[in-house]
């Protein structure tokens, strides 16, 4: 029988680690995370960060100047380079799982690989909706700062809504919260195609099934293709926008404030939540499921939130007092989750804003009605 080591911190953290690895597939952002600013989820990675350490993310501007004509003096009149900077401080989490009673028929002090296995696989598992939601919350302006753009789109939803939008995102305009801003910056698929992402929650997206431009978008799409929406239910890409439906968020929020942490929160299905009429979200206390909901997607593109991991993630367990009768196992991760907002370093662009907004994430409201 193999069994894993606890007692060696090396094998423990490459053995955790991989189990990290082999969950990841169950992450709805998984597709979307990378390691440089033109993934929509910029994810890094420092080792060396332990709790309350900060990363700092650094960002050159272009530049907007005027020429200077003919034989005008041209020196001293040079533009100065813009440069914008962000910082992400990363925060010690554990996730715990009561093992239960001792097991039987294993040498003093070890626990066999299946059993250990065993609580790996539940820690990863509830790792992947604690990452995700954290990353769903700060994306919707529920962890963190409220979105500094916002589309409030009534109660319409539609075809017609998504050319809308598309044009919105172009020329950065149609915002009912917000000034002019720099469009978001899309990213680009493995063909090298440039998008937007569109997170829809099942409402708008069952909105979206019902209109009449759509589904005749459906009835007469080409039958071929892995792609098509019509045989795979998918609704794939139209125009420069990128349709992705996600989950709605299962699971509680110890927090009534406006805005809340990691910690906040017991998640079943990470997902996008709702607002009620009084404001408040799926999972808060006092939270009323019926009535008037407000569904709010996401327009994203490159560098929309940024995820920080410190010192690499490990596997903890400890017996109980009692004759070791009882063990509990704890994955410990140092880690954050945050919408990229810039500051200006040294000065900021007269129409297309980049600092102190959200940077690649735009909310877009739309009141649906309980079904």
């Amino acid at each position: 029988m193999a069994y894993v080591n606890i007692g060696s911190e090396l094998k423990r953290k490459k053995w955790m680690r991989e189990g990290l690895l082999q969950a990841k597939s169950k992450s709805f952002w998984a597709p979307y995370t990378g390691s440089s600013p033109e993934a929509v989820i910029y994810q890094v990675n420092n080792t060396n960060a332990a709790e309350g350490h900060t990363v700092v993310f650094d960002y050159d501007g272009s530049l907007a100047g005027k020429a200077i004509k003919g034989k005008d003096t041209a020196f001293g009149k040079g533009e100065q380079k813009r440069k914008f900077s962000d910082k992400i401080t990363v925060e010690r989490y554990r996730l715990v799982v009561d093992n239960g009673d001792a097991f039987d028929a294993v040498d003093v002090g070890d626990l066999s690989l299946s059993q250990h296995a065993d609580s790996r696989t539940k820690l990863g598992d509830l790792f992947v909706r604690f990452k995700d939601q954290g990353i769903f919350d700060a994306a919707q302006g529920l962890k963190g700062s409220a979105p500094t753009h916002i589309i409030d789109l009534g109660t319409t939803f539609d075809y017609n809504t998504l050319l809308d939008l598309e044009r919105y995102l172009k020329t950065s305009t149609g915002f009912t919260t917000g000034s002019t801003r720099r469009p978001l910056q899309p990213y680009m698929l493995a063909d090298g195609r440039p998008v937007w992402l569109f997170i829809m929650d099942p409402l708008m997206a069952g909105m979206l099934k019902k209109a009449t431009g759509y589904q005749s978008l459906v009835y007469n799409a080409d039958v071929r293709g892995n792609e098509n929406r019509a045989i795979k239910g998918v609704f794939g890409k139209i125009g420069s926008l990128l349709l992705v439906e996600a989950d709605s968020f299962f699971g509680s929020t110890d927090s009534a404030a406006a805005t809340f942490g990691l910690e906040a929160n017991s998640v079943e299905i990470a997902g996008l939540r709702l607002k009620d009429a009084n404001g408040l979200w799926t999972g808060q206390t006092g939270y009323v499921s019926t009535g008037d909901q407000i569904s709010r997607g996401l327009l994203m593109g490159a560098n929309a939130i940024q995820m920080g991991f410190g010192k690499m993630p490990d596997y903890k367990f400890q017996e109980s007092q009692d004759f070791a009768i009882k063990s509990e196992s704890a994955l410990e991760v140092w880690m954050e989750t945050q919408k990229t907002i810039l500051t200006a370093e040294t000065e900021d662009y007269e129409k297309a804003k980049v600092a102190s907004i959200d940077w690649g994430v735009i909310a877009v409201d739309v009141k649906t009605i309980d079904v």
